[in-house]
């Protein structure tokens, strides 16, 4: 039996009247619903709980809506595509909303019918359920939304393909796993809550988001990717198993998240996943579990070797299908939940040996220049930096302890370690790799090699000769001939640590012996323009110019911007000892905007920027760049050499007799609050004055602020940076010692 949706009375229901007892009541009906706006039909699915999060993205949907007959929402298992569109739909106003729930058919015939029952058309003798349906809503305005399309998307795309051809006022909410590529298809593609995943624990969890909880939280949201489904069925076990447990078994999640009231695809994470994953190919799926151990993502080389073929056209299509997601730099990688499944079934199929191979033995080809190169080209280093957490992962958890990959494994994590300042995960990974490795291990020469340049970074400076020695003997012994340029030069460094300048100059010789021995220009080029910084503090001006000018023109094209900024910084120096300050500074400018990406790098080309300026009479723009630099080394622990620091104090105690006692204090006051882009586009800036008296084109951005332009408008006004405006906004309000536009704006119309 079935109740009529109008009148209420009990009908025998059959295929030709789901809805209505009769055609008099489906025609009244009809005339209801478009009557007028009080009559406005909409049937959405119910919730008992909140909506939480997606506030802005869903302003942003609801002009897209208007826009346009024809959205789909996109994206992985469990990331909320149905509850955000049914929000949505809700918020739809003066139309007509439907609900076309695909995820319970099984079968391609069925879609049709589907549609039909949502907006309660009946098959007529003899004619296509299509046809009436497309009859039904050509004068009708309606929303349909159309829920979980991925596994009937060719269906389901030629029928909203027939709906918005020949029914003007229907417009088409779809949710999907894949886009339909239906005509005039807008795709949105929705992703893991970020900021609102903490707000969602909290709330399905019951709980309060305190100080001591909200950081945990916040972490174990990060590593479900803010996946809504998996927040949930976290937060619900939180009622039972503490937070921290709870958090250091997220690599069982797929067991552990599991709700057995849910509805049969949101029942676990696993069959949330599972749903999606059932729809591959043979070779789709191939590809997705092998994908399984890049867990920090991967380019079409890495996809390659993993899969052992072609991959462009597998990815596409996982992509598509949203079980890996395309990150802003180009690369692809898989949610961890999603990662973790196909790592399931690449267990299943018995791969997780071979696959693990592949990408152990990609990933020491990765770093085989380090035993065959004086110094790595910035593409190599950049390929380091790029699979850093690929490296991390297969250290730890792809090769055996006892294996000599894994110590070639550990020297990338070293290298990337001390590039970007990580020195104490650089010392847990040294630990674990210098006993462990044979003496005459291949690769034990560069462990040897970064310990050396931790232990001097760390000021044990004895140790650094004692490894730096140690790794020049074990290439010496091994016939490691190609990277004996570089160990050499590193034990100048060691030396250089311990303020013992004939050995470091000894060391440094011996470096460029061995480059010219191997025809290494630029290995040789780097070890000459140390020798020359060697000769610049014990003296000798001549030769450290003779040096570096025939080390910087093949720096500057064939080194990294940061090793060259390096030659051109000691150029500057030499120039400020002959005492050409005008050469200096532009040397000293070129290596700041050389070194400009690279923090800890830059300081010593800001820093002469600032000796620059004291030694012109430009005493409180080098004294704030001194003191903004002075603040960033003690954050960084980045240490001063003797003679760079005695050139500084000096340049010191020249501004503090020029200036006053309060503008002195005032500009220290002002560099300390700098960071590191405010002094880089300080130290540029040509047009900073001596004194808290404006520029010209300070006045005039001052001006243009009191106005109410943004900074954008006034870069366009003046040609100049955006960058440039900011900088001069930022210098200003700190020499008038104003802490915001407002300030600023009262400070111009008062002066």
């Amino acid at each position: 039996m079935g109740t009529c949706a109008l009148c209420g009375t009990h009908f025998a229901a059959g295929p030709s009247r789901a809805r209505y007892c009769s055609n008099a009541c489906r025609q009244r009906a009809y005339r209801l619903r478009t009557a007028g706006t009080s009559t406005v039909v909409t049937e959405l699915p119910a919730y008992a709980d909140s909506f939480v999060g997606r506030e802005g993205e869903l302003a942003g949907l609801q002009s897209l809506l208007r826009k346009h007959r024809m959205l789909t929402l996109t994206g992985a298992a469990g990331v909320g595509k149905t509850r955000l569109a049914v929000e949505l739909a809700g918020r739809v106003r003066r139309t007509e909303v439907r609900t076309v729930e695909l995820g319970r058919l099984s079968g391609a015939g069925q879609v049709v019918q589907a549609f039909a029952e949502a907006v309660g058309t009946y098959r007529h003798a003899g004619a296509a359920l299509l046809g009436t349906l497309l009859a039904e809503l050509s004068g009708r305005r309606v929303l349909l939304l159309v829920d979980n399309c991925e596994h009937l998307v060719r269906e389901c795309c030629d029928v909203v393909d027939a709906l918005l051809a020949r029914c003007p006022g229907v417009q088409v909410l779809a949710t999907s796993r894949e886009a339909l590529r239906a005509i005039g298809e807008v795709v949105h593609p929705v992703r893991g809550l970020e900021a609102g995943a903490v707000r969602l624990f909290t709330e399905r969890a019951g709980v309060s988001a305190t100080e001591e909880h909200a950081s945990a939280i916040s972490a174990l949201c990060a590593r479900l990717d803010g996946i809504p489904l998996a927040v949930e069925l976290a937060a619900k076990l939180s009622r039972s198993v503490p937070l921290d447990e709870l958090a250091g078994r997220l690599d069982e999640r797929l067991d552990l998240l599991a709700d057995a009231d849910a509805g049969a695809r949101h029942r676990s994470l696993r069959a949330a996943i599972a749903w999606s994953h059932d729809l591959l190919t043979g070779q789709e799926e191939a590809l997705f579990r092998r994908l399984a151990l890049v867990p920090g993502g991967f380019g079409l080389d890495v996809a390659h070797v993993v899969h052992g073929g072609p991959v462009i056209a597998l990815l596409a299509a996982l992509q598509a299908k949203s079980l890996v997601v395309r990150e802003d730099d180009g690369r692809f990688r898989m949610l961890e939940s999603v990662r973790l499944y196909a790592e399931e079934r690449l267990r299943e199929h018995d791969e997780h040996a071979v696959i693990a191979e592949r990408i152990v033995d990609w990933l020491c080809g990765m770093g085989e220049p380090g035993v065959t190169s004086s110094i790595l080209a910035p593409e190599q280093v950049g390929v380091q930096h790029q699979e850093y957490d690929n490296a991390r992962y297969a250290f730890a958890r792809l090769v055996a302890p006892h294996d000599e990959r894994r110590l070639m494994l550990a020297t990338i994590l070293l290298r990337v370690c001390l590039d970007r300042g990580h020195f104490t995960e650089a010392g847990a990974v040294l630990m674990q790799v210098l006993d462990q490795s044979a003496a005459d291990a291949r690769y034990r020469v560069l462990a040897l090699e970064y310990a050396s340049l931790l232990a001097g970074h760390e000021e044990r400076h004895d140790e650094a000769v004692k490894y730096a020695t140690e790794a020049v003997d074990t290439a010496q012994a091994g016939r490691q001939e190609l990277v004996l340029c570089r160990l050499f030069r590193t034990l100048a460094g060691a030396y250089d640590g311990l303020g013992d300048l004939p050995n470091t100059a000894w060391a440094l010789r011996r470096s460029i012996e061995h480059g010219v021995r191997n025809g290494n220009d630029v290995g040789v080029a780097l070890s000459s323009q140390n020798l020359g910084w060697v000769q610049l503090v014990l003296g000798d001006v001549d030769t450290a110019e003779e040096l570096v000018g025939a080390a910087l023109p093949v720096l500057r094209t064939r080194a990294r911007p940061d090793v060259a900024a390096a030659a051109v910084h000691t150029s500057g120096c030499i120039a400020l000892e002959r005492g050409d300050l005008a050469t200096a500074g532009a040397r000293f400018a070129e290596s700041t905007r050389m070194s400009a990406a690279s923090p800890r790098a830059v300081l010593e080309s800001v820093e002469g920027g600032a000796l620059v300026a004291v030694l012109s009479g430009r005493c409180e723009r080098g004294v704030r760049l001194l003191a903004a630099c002075r603040q960033m080394r003690a954050t960084w622990a980045v240490p001063l050499e003797p003679w760079w620091r005695r050139k500084l104090l000096a340049a010191q105690d020249v501004a503090r007799e020029s200036l006053s006692r309060a503008a002195f204090t005032r500009a220290e006051h002002a560099g300390r609050a700098m960071d590191v882009r405010h002094a880089v586009d300080t130290a540029l800036d040509e047009e900073t004055e001596r004194d808290a008296v404006l520029s010209d084109r300070q006045r005039v951005v001052v001006d243009l602020v009191a106005q109410g332009r943004t900074n954008a408008q006034i870069a366009a006004t003046l040609g100049i940076s955006h960058r440039t405006v900011e900088s001069h906004v930022h210098n200003v309000k700190t020499a008038l010692n104003l802490a915001t536009r407002a300030q600023l704006t009262a400070w111009a119309h008062a002066h």
